[in-house]
């Protein structure tokens, strides 16, 4: 009886430490999405949106224009002083986006390192719905839908919480005296 006892306590505490394990599992994957899609929503903004790109393409042309002025002489030279530096203003607007875009990488390596561990999880649903879940996220950069990112992250959400939360068992002769 005491053996029973003690095995049924360590089954309990073996699957509250799974359990506790999977929380913090989850709110490493729900934290690694956030600051992923942050990251992305930064980027368009600071460098992807069609007003920056109307931006950049009238401040190259005013910096190709500025030094133009200046240049006394044929109009070929005129023409490649402006072209000259719209083109150094365009290759540094194009090296500060791709550092920018750069800084996306880390946030889907935190990704992936978060849902690392919940592929392996016993549980089908879970690693199911982490796999939507990566592929939302990895789809997300080019599409920018969020819907099917929230929706994604709303089935991971419920499968997890599902393992967290199970739906108690009870045994035959509890209900037969609940009656």
């Amino acid at each position: 009886m005491t053996a029973r006892i003690n095995s049924s306590a360590a089954a309990r505490a073996d699957a509250k430490a799974e359990r506790d394990a999977l929380g913090a599992q989850f709110d490493a994957m729900l934290l690694a999405v956030a600051g992923l899609r942050a990251a992305i929503e930064a980027d368009h903004v600071l460098w992807r949106g069609w007003k920056e790109q109307a931006r950049t393409f009238l401040l190259a042309a005013v910096t190709g224009l500025a030094p133009a002025s200046f240049v006394r002489g044929s109009d070929r030279r005129e023409i490649a002083a402006a072209l000259g530096g719209a083109g150094w203003f365009l290759a540094h607007e194009r090296h500060q986006s791709r550092t920018a875009s750069a800084g996306i990488t880390p946030k889907l390596e935190a990704v992936v390192a978060a849902a690392a561990p919940l592929q392996r999880h016993p549980s089908r649903e879970v690693v199911a719905a982490t796999d939507r879940l990566l592929t939302a996220v990895f789809s997300y950069h080019e599409s920018r839908d969020p819907q099917h990112l929230e929706a994604a992250a709303a089935d991971f959400g419920n499968a997890v919480r599902g393992e967290l939360h199970p739906v108690p068992r009870r045994r035959l002769w509890r209900r037969r005296g609940d009656r």
